[in-house]
């Protein structure tokens, strides 16, 4: 599946990983719309370090046209502030760890650009 935004094509996997990181900027917790998919597809699967997200990557053909939506909608929230933050990713996170972006970030969220900032914060507020 190919999500459109914008220019971009973005697959499924995109947005799963887009709501993996999406812990940047906004609750850790998957699309409302994803819960029912979540139980049905991947019982089980602890969440952290973007196992469900892989689970439902995994599932893609038998995951619902609503969380599938909700999953575009984190991965277009992610791009956001992906653009936003670019600057202040390599600036302070360009050694981390990978996987450990969000938490960079977070650590040094204080010396963000005000543009980084502010997509965080809407990011974090539409979801």
């Amino acid at each position: 599946m190919k999500l459109e935004l914008g220019k971009h094509a973005l697959s499924f996997g995109f947005a799963a990983l887009a709501w993996t990181l999406a812990g940047t900027a906004m609750a850790q917790q998957p699309p409302q719309a994803c819960g029912p998919d979540i139980a049905r597809l991947c019982p089980g699967v602890q969440q952290g370090e973007g196992r469900i997200a892989k689970c439902l990557a995994a599932n893609e053909a038998k995951v619902s046209p609503a969380c599938k939506q909700g999953m575009a909608h984190v991965a277009t929230l992610v791009k956001e502030v992906v653009a936003a933050c670019e600057d202040d990713i390599h600036r302070f996170c360009s050694n981390a760890a990978p996987g450990t972006t969000k938490d960079c970030l977070k650590q040094n969220f204080r010396q963000l650009s005000m543009g980084c900032k502010r997509e965080l914060f809407e990011a974090k507020k539409g979801q």
